[in-house]
């Protein structure tokens, strides 16, 4: 693989990020976000992830997407969409960097473009930044490195490595930014300065 030391680095930011996740399971776990429109919702939670993966070619794969911030998942719903919370088990990820993803070229022609996982590959792990400050849609691994990168998306190939835990319905409300902390983290991650939101998971359903 081409810049192998760059794919380290990726791999080392998303093992920083499963270190905010705290089990007793022999493996590493990922939280991460899913953005929806609500209309959608019932039927993604009852027939499964799965579906996602057929809704386009997906610009790293034909898999389902999820990111780490939940800013950044509410760019693919809408002010009153839904994010759904999942867990991913990580067993094999393939770290995506800007040689598959070039800011030059169509998405089309990315490398893996439409493809399924890479080799033996379980997912593949992709830090991103926008491209010529185009904040809306076009984000891709940035040319000078990971160090650059604002988000990440992660492209999972398995129904059965997600475990969807909450859903966050969104709220249009002009007040200041609402933060959601993961546990034990005292890092927070913001949703959006003009979001509001609840939280449902099996057992409760919180306000705020």
């Amino acid at each position: 693989e081409s810049n192998p030391i760059e794919r380290k680095k990726v791999l080392n930011r998303l093992h920083m990020l499963t270190q905010q996740v705290h089990h007793n399971r022999p493996v590493s776990v990922i939280r991460v976000w899913h953005g929806c429109k609500r209309t959608i919702l019932s039927k993604l939670l009852s027939d499964g992830f799965a579906a996602l993966s057929r809704l386009d070619k997906g610009w790293y794969g034909t898999a389902m997407y999820f990111t780490s911030s939940a800013e950044y998942a509410t760019k693919y719903t809408d002010p009153n969409g839904c994010l759904i919370m999942c867990y991913v088990v990580l067993l094999n990820p393939f770290p995506l960097i800007t040689d598959d993803a070039p800011p030059d070229v169509s998405s089309s022609s990315f490398r893996f473009y439409g493809r399924g996982n890479y080799s033996n590959y379980q997912c593949h792990f992709i830090p991103v930044a926008p491209v010529n400050n185009d904040t809306n849609w076009n984000f891709r691994p940035p040319p000078n490195g990971v160090q650059d990168a604002i988000y990440d998306e992660l492209a999972v190939f398995q129904q059965t490595d997600i475990l969807p835990h909450a859903v966050v319905h969104l709220k249009s409300r002009t007040t200041s930014s609402i933060s959601v902390a993961s546990d034990a983290d005292p890092e927070k991650r913001f949703l959006s300065k003009n979001e509001t939101c609840e939280i449902e998971d099996s057992l409760m359903s919180v306000t705020f």
